[in-house]
């Protein structure tokens, strides 16, 4: 066999780089002096030239290319033997090879100290990137605390992240090697990665509240950047000088350029993956964010010491001189860490929120949110909560808020009170669920929620009528998100509800887009009917109207509801229309269990069920001509910009506004065919009552003069408590004080005294205010409602009397003026002089 023949061979890139060759090369012309002396190269009539021939420890040689036109001839003579032996062998792995069954066997090992080298290298590739993406999963949790969880906001601490990388990655080529090797500058920047992940947190500087909230709700782009530059980039730069550090090093045991960029980028992305799964699913719910910054930090400087080379760590080395000293700061640091440091930033996400009284009951760092439970009490009994996710109040049981989530559940039972299950997305904090389950027809819910921890936290709620619903069998809870679950399940309902997060958070837009509400649609049964929250306080006009749009497209039959504010609720019926039939549309009413719930919402007869009514699918036509529906394929039709409140009130109140909303209701097609006759009694009252409410609710009113119009002219509970700041919740947790406690505080007191208005017990809300007197009033308002009172309860000469004598400290407004005005009207009482 000559020269040329196995030349011809040796055409594919494997064999060209085949250990096999170094018995027959020699020396070249092309290789470096360390190699020995130069001389022409192999080859018979065509021979090949190699440059950079060495015995290298890895045991095989890189050929770059093949000089087929090449006279050199070699200068030593082999046996045909010898070439035939040599041959055998590279055909032989050739097969093996081309086989896959050796296709890395150019990386046999020959030195047990650069296997551990290439190890430690590997691994500071792995657990490097690891936790350099562990850290900034953390990172971005602990920043959630202060900045609002929106998609700018995440793109913006993207952005910092990778700039911080690339920017290290250009630094990294900027460091003169003759400085130092890699392998010795890769433990420095690794210790100084794990002394900034901690330094990083420690001067975190805490941003001001949001004026406006009084919160910690960072929206602007410039002030998360900012944020985001003091906390993440400097170990985002740190880890983009790693990478190719790392690389480097690695080419040092394996001089394949593409082997070890190869095996460098392996490890360096398996540990991308790694980190974050690691952050998200094990060490934030288990051991919270800032041990996992601790641990990140701890996991750099356990690398520097693995990446290290034996003797490094030594005053009389050159680099010993920086390790030493950098590892004791590090020591130091962690010895002196403020490792109370994280509940101060929790404290500041929730104080805010704290300043009605409320204090922490539950604190959870979950897989995606940190989810704070406060509960705030009344007459030692839990009156609230409020579940506080990141820096954002998500939701609560207020009672304000009980009022239309309960109707999420009551406004499609009222219409099919012969509905056997629904699905709920959603838990919050299990309002609406309860809801449902005050049904005793309702046979099955299915609860669905992404996050686990509003589940773990079902438990630590209690109250007056308010029992853990997932503890009811006919409940099921689905740790899902909504989307996917309508998806994947089979199943169809009776009811679909949902009452997502705010709408500005990252993701919820996809439960608001047009294709979202067909999932909803393809699940429900034929007559079925979905409902879902809209707070168009919470969006702009133009945004209001797209997601009416998307969901009027997949809903003809659709229509909007609500109660005296601007938390509106979206109905839509699928299938035939019809009204519920006689027997059956009173249910809700008839049974002691939900006809308590809905008098606790303000719903006291079936008739106010009207009075939610705003506008019907012709009237969601006609205002958004020209609108396109929120859709998947363009989500930003749901911008992050904050939505103009006042420009909300007026939107509203076009449909909330007494007459305006009887006129839609009694020329309304949808209400013809499904709402039951007897409910439409009483329109004007109702319209009034809710414009009202509204009103004082927004802008405040003429507080006496609305509790007139509620006492005199209404026979309803609800609005006479709240006009006197006390709901039902209130004054059930003051009524249980009283009978236990022989001395009342005046906040029992005046709960007490709402009550008694409220039934109309005028005998006995003067006795209450009375015996405030004696003590001195509280507040002038309760001196002004004991003469109203005197007037109304026909003792004119006591109100007189009450009026003289404390004429001197009446300060005159217009107020007083009005009182004194209208009292005389109605009743002929003599203003004091």
């Amino acid at each position: 066999m000559d020269a040329s023949s196995l030349s011809s061979s040796l055409g594919s890139p494997e064999i060209a780089e085949h250990s096999a060759l170094h018995s027959l090369v020699f020396d070249s012309a092309y290789s470096d002096d360390s190699n020995g002396p130069q001389s022409s190269g192999l080859a018979g009539r065509s021979g090949f030239t190699a440059s950079r021939v060495r015995p290298e420890r890895w045991g095989f040689v890189r050929i770059q290319h093949i000089r087929r036109g090449s006279r050199r001839v070699v200068r030593r003579n082999f046996s045909r033997q010898n070439m035939r032996t040599v041959w055998h062998g590279i055909n032989g792995e050739l097969r093996e090879l081309r086989r896959g069954r050796n296709s890395m066997a150019f990386l046999r090992h020959r030195n047990g100290r650069n296997c551990a080298n290439l190890s430690g290298n590997a691994m500071a590739a792995l657990i490097g990137q690891s936790a350099a993406m562990e850290f900034a999963s953390s990172e971005r949790g602990f920043l959630r605390l202060y900045v609002a969880s929106t998609s700018t906001a995440f793109c913006v601490m993207l952005a910092v992240v990778l700039l911080g990388i690339g920017l290290g990655g250009v630094a990294s080529s900027m460091i003169p090697r003759r400085l130092a090797s890699p392998q010795k500058l890769l433990p420095a920047i690794l210790l100084l990665a794990a002394i900034w992940t901690l330094l990083s947190y420690i001067f975190f500087p805490i941003p001001p509240r949001q004026t406006d909230i009084n919160a910690f709700h960072i929206e602007s782009w410039q002030e998360i950047e900012w944020l985001s530059l003091a906390l993440m980039f400097p170990v985002a730069f740190l880890s983009g000088i790693l990478f190719p550090l790392v690389l480097a090093c690695v080419q040092q045991q394996v001089p394949n350029r593409m082997n070890s960029a190869g095996l460098t980028i392996l490890f360096n992305t398996g540990g991308a993956a790694l980190g974050p799964l690691l952050a998200g699913f094990v060490l934030l719910p288990w051991i919270g964010f800032q041990s996992s910054l601790i641990l990140s930090a701890v996991a750099y400087a356990g690398l520097a010491i693995l990446a290290s080379e034996k003797g490094s760590w030594s005053f009389r080395q050159q680099f010993g001189i920086a390790l030493l000293p950098l590892s004791a700061i590090f020591v130091l640091i962690i010895a002196f860490f403020p490792y109370r440091r994280a509940e101060i930033h929790f404290a500041n996400a929730r104080r805010p929120f704290e300043a009605d009284g409320s204090r922490l009951l539950k604190k959870i760092e979950g897989t995606a949110d940190t989810v704070q439970l406060l509960r705030r009490d009344l007459f030692g009994e839990p009156y609230y909560y409020r579940l506080v996710t990141n820096a954002y109040s998500m939701s609560g049981t207020l009672p304000r808020s009980q009022r239309y989530m309960r109707l999420f559940a009551y406004l499609p039972l009222a219409l099919r009170p012969e509905s056997e299950n629904a699905l709920l997305i959603c838990y919050g904090v299990g309002v609406t669920a309860d809801a449902f389950t005050h049904d005793a027809r309702l046979k099955h819910l299915d609860v669905v929620d992404i996050s686990k921890e509003v589940f773990s936290l079902a438990d630590f709620y209690s109250g007056d009528g308010y029992s853990n619903p997932l503890r009811d069998p006919r409940v099921t809870a689905f740790v899902q998100d909504g989307r996917f679950f309508l998806q994947a399940s089979p199943q169809r309902y009776d009811i679909i509800t949902g009452e997502p997060p705010p709408l500005k958070v990252a993701g919820t837009v996809n439960l608001y887009t047009q294709q979202f509400f067909a999932l909803m649609n393809d699940r429900l049964k034929d007559d079925g009917i979905a409902t879902f929250w809209l707070p168009i306080y919470q969006l702009t006009t133009d945004e209001t109207k797209a997601i009416l749009r998307a969901f009027h497209k997949v809903f003809p039959n659709a229509s909007v509801w609500a109660t005296c504010d601007l938390e509106w609720i979206m109905m839509g019926i699928k299938g035939p229309l019809h009204k519920p039939d006689e027997e059956s549309e009173h249910a809700l009413w008839s049974d002691p269990k939900t006809r308590s719930d809905l008098e606790r919402i303000g719903i006291e007869v079936p008739e106010q069920m009207s009075s939610l009514f705003l506008i019907d699918g012709d009237e969601i036509d006609r205002i958004t001509q020209g609108v396109e529906p929120l859709s998947d394929f363009y989500p930003k039709r749901l911008t992050d910009m904050r939505p103009n409140l006042e420009t909300a009130f007026r939107f509203g109140y076009n449909y909330l506004e007494r007459s305006a909303a009887r006129r839609h209701f009694l020329s309304s097609a949808l209400i013809d065919k499904v709402w039951p006759n007897e409910w439409k009694d009483s329109l004007e009252l109702f319209f009034l009552v809710r414009e009202t409410q509204f009103l004082s609710e927004i802008s405040g009113s003429n507080w006496l003069a609305e509790l007139d119009l509620y006492l005199r002219h209404t026979k309803l509970r609800t609005p006479v408590l709240a006009v006197q700041n006390s709901d039902e919740w209130r004054l059930s947790l003051a009524e249980k004080f009283a009978a236990i406690s022989p001395s009342l505080p005046a906040e029992a007191l005046h709960d007490l005294i709402a009550g008694a208005l409220a039934r109309r017990d005028f005998n006995g809300a003067i006795q209450l205010l009375e015996r405030e007197k004696e003590g001195g009033f509280s507040n002038a308002n309760d001196f002004f409602l004991l003469t109203y009172l005197y007037c109304l309860n026909g003792s004119v000469e006591k109100a007189e009397a009450l009026a003289a004598a404390q004429a001197q400290s009446i300060q005159k407004d217009w107020f007083v003026d009005w009182l004194w005005g209208d009292l005389q009207a109605e009743f002929g009482f003599r203003p004091p002089l």
